[in-house]
């Protein structure tokens, strides 16, 4: 996934390499805007939080396995977490906008899911929580 996200031009900082949040407060001159977390581990949750800027918005999409512990002082300064469910968007608004990117180039959204017959559903899934494939795609 992070070679991916490296070809669609994210910067590559890994969590074991010290000091996330100091990193990224760096690249993004005092911390970020916002910010969207999708392994759903607490330790990386609490960095992506101390890696914001005051009144900066963390976003979790990832499914939840365990209970999420937030470590003292990541919510203070007006910081602020929510889950994202399936987008949060109005299909009728979002869809046509993502088509629109796709066509110009812009969202390559084709090289990042991989479709599976429903009957492969528990492949999917196992492709998924590995990291084989960033959005699995069940066909009925």
């Amino acid at each position: 996934r992070l070679a991916l996200a490296e070809k669609f031009g994210a910067t590559g900082l890994h969590a074991a390499s010290g000091d996330l949040p100091g990193r990224i407060r760096r690249l993004t001159d005092g911390g970020a805007r916002c910010a969207l977390d999708t392994t759903g581990s607490a330790p990386l949750v609490n960095d992506a939080l101390r890696s914001l800027r005051p009144r900066g918005h963390l976003g979790l999409v990832a499914r939840l396995h365990t209970e999420l512990p937030l470590e003292t002082g990541t919510l203070d300064r007006g910081r602020r977490i929510s889950h994202i469910c399936e987008g949060d968007a109005v299909p009728g608004l979002m869809i046509p906008r993502l088509t629109g990117l796709w066509q110009a180039g812009r969202f390559p959204f084709d090289q990042l899911i991989r479709a599976y017959p429903l009957t492969d559903i528990n492949e999917a899934e196992a492709d998924c929580e590995a990291g084989r494939v960033v959005k699995p795609v069940l066909i009925p």
